[in-house]
């Protein structure tokens, strides 16, 4: 018997299962290839300062500090490079927009993750007559490519199997769970976008948000930085970048639209000034939460059952802090931040 059955084989569920094997627990991932994924079509981008007011992320500074550790020692670990770190240009749209920036960083803790001097970026390149911001600890994790190791290393703990998830074939008892035959003192969920359809978890207040991104191939341009400017520009190989993203509550499967498409080509357009092909259109449905909190903890019924998800678009940020933060929960009974434990849930 195992000691715990993880349901879900993408960002989250293969970093918690390495956690987990590390400090001597006997794990089995179910990976639902069928399902969508969304660190399958995410840019993977890592940002401590988002949102249009610019607000310092929660925990920026635990957050980031453990992703700038937990990632490289992994490549290092896997022997592969997926991991780039670069700066993140926020560019001004205006004079005001600027000034109301520089009077809101003093004092509020983002000098660790700001350069102190407006930049100007070429203008030839990028339409930016207000300069822009540049925001320090950012860059791009390649998701797919972490995603493919970490399976490779499952897979020779002999941790990993193809299941297609059927939730109605979980059978839960005294301190044991089992599906199709596999057996664990404990199931946890990782199963992303799918949760709001997941009856252990169901009850939560999930909101699983579409998204679209277009692969582009832009000559002569920056590729080691992020630009910004209603949306993202990432560079991921040369002369390549991907443009997302698009946000639609009301979609909810991973489908192409023209709409997002038109949407995102018009703010491309807005910031970069030569030309660029459009070579790819990709779509996703993030694993968002109401409050736009993940959501971690076990289940207020069945004390074998556990969730850990809800990350939405910062997934690469949250889960190698709060995978630690959640193993430290499992074997040590320690208290979960308040911010993400689902007892939150009334």
């Amino acid at each position: 018997m195992y000691d715990y059955c993880i349901i879900g084989g993408g960002l989250a569920g293969t970093t918690l299962a390495y956690r987990l094997i590390k400090q001597g627990a006997k794990v089995m991932v179910l990976d639902s290839i069928e399902h969508n994924r969304s660190s399958s079509v995410a840019a993977g981008i890592f940002n401590p300062i988002t949102g249009k007011r610019m607000a310092l992320t929660w925990k920026a500074h635990e957050m980031f500090d453990e992703l700038h550790s937990f990632y490289p020692k992994m490549e290092r670990e896997c022997g592969e490079k997926f991991f780039h770190p670069f700066p993140y240009y926020k560019i001004f749209e205006s004079v005001f927009d600027q000034n109301e920036w520089l009077n809101k960083q003093v004092g509020m803790g983002f000098e660790h993750f700001i350069a102190p001097h407006i930049k100007s970026l070429d203008q030839k390149r990028v339409i930016n007559p207000f300069g822009a911001l540049q925001i320090q600890k950012a860059g791009r994790l390649n998701s797919n490519l972490y995603i493919e190791s970490m399976h490779r290393l499952l897979k020779n703990e002999k941790a990993l199997t193809s299941h297609f998830l059927d939730y109605s074939k979980i059978e839960l008892g005294n301190g044991w769970a089992s599906l199709d035959g596999i057996k664990a003192q404990a199931i946890l969920f990782c199963d992303g976008s799918q949760a709001s359809t997941n009856p252990y978890f169901n009850y939560l207040p999930h909101k699983p948000v579409h998204g679209e991104l277009l692969e582009v191939e832009i000559p002569d341009f920056y590729n080691d930085q992020v630009i910004s400017k209603g949306v993202f520009i990432v560079p991921t190989h040369s002369q390549r970048y991907l443009v997302g993203s698009t946000y639609n509550w009301d979609l909810s499967e991973p489908i192409l639209t023209e709409k997002g498409k038109i949407e995102l080509e018009t703010k491309l357009k807005d910031i970069v000034g030569i030309d660029y092909k459009v070579i790819g259109h990709y779509a996703g449905i993030r694993p968002s939460t109401k409050d736009r909190r993940a959501y971690i903890g076990c289940h207020p019924v069945h004390k074998n059952v556990f969730i850990f998800g809800g990350f939405g678009s910062k997934g690469v940020s949250l889960i190698p802090y709060l995978s630690k933060v959640f193993v430290n929960y499992l074997l040590n009974d320690s208290e979960l931040p308040k911010e993400v434990d689902i007892c939150r849930i009334r």
